[in-house]
């Protein structure tokens, strides 16, 4: 019986260090997109992405779409020149902070892509069309069972054309704002 399990020489390539490639030369998983919501999940899918980086050479990209709240709206009521870009550049700096954290010095190394939109599913698609990646890695928290609607992680892989790895955070402690 032929062993199927490795790559013929047409096909893939042994860099020097010892990562295959694609007969075109490229890395199997070329870009990452990796969207942030800054949650537990988040920060373990950004630790796999470095990790897959690093054995890869892959690209990774950062994206988190911000949504106007009720500060955006007080700063604006009291003329304060606070706008689209003000909220786009503090999200970057939000992105690059965050990448530091979860590996340091690795923030100059990824390509962030901040931007305001109210609906995070379709932001994540459209940041897809606008980056092409490889493979998607989304971090999901663990959420309660015995809900029957799908959660955002399964709507979101259904709406993706690409490939997806969920990535599961540790559970989080709630927090309650008035303590």
């Amino acid at each position: 019986m032929a062993d199927t399990s490795r790559s013929s020489p047409a096909s893939a390539t042994s860099t020097a260090v010892g990562a295959t490639v694609s007969a075109t030369g490229a890395p199997p998983f070329e870009r990452l997109l990796v969207p942030v919501d800054f949650s537990s999940g988040a920060r373990a899918a950004f630790a796999l992405a470095i990790r897959i980086a690093e054995r890869w050479g892959s690209e990774v990209v950062l994206f988190n779409a911000a949504g106007r709240d009720q500060n955006d709206e007080f700063l604006g009521s009291t003329g304060v020149p606070w706008g689209h870009s003000d909220v786009v550049q503090e999200t970057s700096e939000h992105l690059r902070r965050f990448a530091d954290q979860i590996a340091p010095g690795s923030g100059e190394r990824v390509q962030l892509d901040a931007i305001v939109d109210e609906h995070p599913l379709r932001a994540i698609v459209r940041a897809c069309e606008r980056h092409r990646p490889t493979l998607v890695i989304l971090g999901t928290q663990p959420r309660d069972r015995t809900r029957l609607r799908r959660s955002r992680a399964e709507r979101l892989i259904r709406a993706l054309a690409c490939p997806v790895i969920v990535v599961r955070g540790e559970p989080e402690a709630p927090v309650d704002a008035d303590m």
